[in-house]
């Protein structure tokens, strides 16, 4: 049986492997680019796949449908994945460099 696909998963595992590199990324010119890489790495690529994501948190539609840039809304819905995912990515880099300051 496999597991299922859900957004808090994968922001958990997101957070994990910001972790895992948390000096790469605090040490480099531009983390905030190494974030979203980070976060691109873990939106989901197949269609069952971000549906699925997108069931575990109904909002992610709502943020897809807001998304004007076109598209299909499986590439909106990947998008949204995307935003949240570097929204988590982006909390972490500011409470780590925080941290680093205090």
């Amino acid at each position: 049986m496999s597991k299922k696909n859900n957004i808090y998963t994968l922001e958990q595992n997101l957070i994990e492997e910001l972790n895992n590199n948390k000096e790469e990324i605090l040490n480099s010119s531009y983390p905030e680019d190494l974030i979203n890489d980070y976060a691109d790495s873990w939106i989901p690529i197949y269609n069952w796949d971000v549906l699925e994501t997108a069931q575990s948190d109904l909002y992610l539609l709502n943020e897809a449908d807001e998304d004007e840039t076109g598209g299909s809304i499986i590439q909106k819905i990947q998008t949204a994945i995307y935003y949240r995912l570097t929204d988590a990515g982006n909390k972490w880099l500011q409470d780590n460099q925080d941290q680093e300051v205090a």
